[in-house]
């Protein structure tokens, strides 16, 4: 380990490409700026290892996974896709459109929480959490997303997406709507209610997205309060 003293707006170099600087001193706690290229991942550590846990966990084939699945003469069906299987690439345009609007939240000084409804492969409908911005405790982005979409015939041919996942009280709207599949880019801030939402038929689908989980880890660690009254603590 290489311990150094550093003052206010000195640089540490890690490499070529990692540059820390630090950005504040209070008392024990100092700030610390990092830049890295977009292909390095930068997390607290209790994120980092939060991600690896939950990693790991997914990987894993419990005996209810595949119980479902029919017997062969052979033996035990193969077991059904996992998590890496995901199409990334066919969710990524939606979940930058999700984190577009978490960031204008958290520019309009709100929680930078987004979402996104689509049909076709067509943005129909944006929303990002507002209950600072309008005083109303029930704005979280999903329904701000699903007010905007104002009135549908159906929600049946739609996906919702969302930087995080759904509290119950916006997988109960999905419910309610009969929304069939809801994809988010992460639970490692908030665990949400995704069991509940599989018990009623939905198809929930966790990217564990780098950039959302940055983005709501720093906003918790700037502004616990708010965070807190968000979920109701």
């Amino acid at each position: 380990m290489l311990v150094l003293a550093r003052t206010r707006d000195e640089t540490i170099m890690i490499g070529d490409d990692v540059e820390v600087t630090v950005v504040d001193v209070r008392g024990e706690k100092v700030r610390l700026g990092i830049s890295a290229p977009r292909n390095v991942s930068v997390h607290r550590k209790e994120v980092y290892e939060a991600i690896r846990k939950e990693n790991r966990e997914a990987g894993k084939i419990a005996p209810a996974d595949v119980a479902h699945l029919p017997q062969s003469k052979e033996g035990p069906a193969m077991p059904s896709a996992r998590p890496e299987t995901i199409d990334r690439e066919a969710h990524a345009p939606f979940i930058r459109a999700a984190l577009d609007e978490a960031r204008q939240g958290l520019a309009e000084g709100g929680l930078p929480i987004g979402s996104v409804l689509v049909r076709d492969g067509q943005i129909i409908a944006r929303g990002h959490n507002r209950r600072v911005q309008k005083g109303d405790p029930m704005a979280h982005a999903e329904i701000d997303c699903l007010t905007n979409a104002g009135r549908q015939k159906t929600y049946r041919d739609t996906v919702l997406y969302s930087t995080l996942m759904p509290c119950y009280l916006c997988s109960g709207a999905s419910v309610q709507f009969s929304i069939p599949k809801v994809v988010v880019g992460e639970s490692v801030n908030f665990a949400g209610a995704p069991d509940f939402m599989r018990s009623k038929g939905i198809d929930v689908i966790d990217l564990h997205d780098e950039a959302c989980v940055r983005l709501m880890s720093d906003f918790i660690q700037a502004h616990p309060d708010l965070w807190h009254e968000d979920i109701g603590k």
